[in-house]
């Protein structure tokens, strides 16, 4: 027999590294198997996977759209067809200068998928050498992103040479405005001791990349794709 899926949630969670990408997939066909099978479980399920992965927006934004689905299953479904399909990375290889020199202090996610596209582009860990800064965002709100410490690094680094940076917004990463106050609370209480995530504000960033391609970062952080779900605001553990 099996394990439960909410076992199944743990052990993937024990398996995930602080610097790999949200296992999407994997995740959602736990979630739909729940759903199935336990329906009311639901909502303790997307609660516990989003305190497995507190600083995902895609976690959160995996389980937003489950929770509103008219259809649980088919809804979780589709939402992971959606991130799997993500042309994040294919908009940020058009967007890229020919022969540039880019920063890239990850290569991650549609980072890693652009590069592999653009073999004309240069790639540097340091600003200074760089035409720009790309950097791979954990999750993104209204009017800020959230990165790792080399990436906040490398953003400081592009301030001080006045070099733009790109925030790469993979689909599924930024979220309504209660959603991400609710993730920067909890991410903020997970990492803390561990190692400290930063916020970037809007108006540091040179342009935002997701999958309508480069724009601007304001409005480019404003057309999240799920709601604020009320079961997941404000609960306690």
């Amino acid at each position: 027999m099996g394990a439960h899926p909410l076992e199944q949630l743990r052990y993937l969670a024990r398996g995930w590294g602080s610097s790999d990408d949200f296992p999407a997939r994997e995740a959602a066909e736990v979630l739909a198997q729940l759903a199935d099978e336990i329906p009311g479980s639901l909502v303790q399920a997307c609660r516990r996977l989003i305190e497995y992965f507190p600083s995902s927006g895609p976690a959160w934004w995996l389980c937003a759209r489950a929770l509103c689905a008219p259809d649980p299953v088919e809804g979780i479904l589709g939402a992971a067809g959606e991130l799997a399909d993500d042309p994040t990375g294919r908009r940020l290889a058009e967007a890229l200068p020919a022969s540039g020199v880019v920063a890239a202090p990850e290569l991650s996610g549609a980072v890693r998928a652009a590069l592999r596209r653009r073999q004309d582009v240069q790639v540097h860990k340091k600003a200074v050498r760089a035409q720009m800064v790309v950097v791979p965002v954990l999750a993104a709100g209204p009017s800020a992103v959230l990165v790792r410490p080399r990436s906040a690094t490398a953003v400081r680094a592009a301030a001080h040479a006045g070099k733009p940076v790109w925030a790469v917004v993979a689909r599924g990463s930024l979220l309504p405005g209660p959603l991400w106050e609710q993730l920067l609370e909890r991410a903020g209480a997970a990492v803390a001791v561990e190692v400290a995530l930063e916020v970037i504000e809007a108006g540091e960033l040179g342009g935002v990349v997701g999958e309508r391609g480069l724009e601007q970062p304001l409005p480019g952080l404003s057309r999240s794709t799920c709601p604020p779900v009320a079961e997941l605001l404000g609960w306690r553990s």
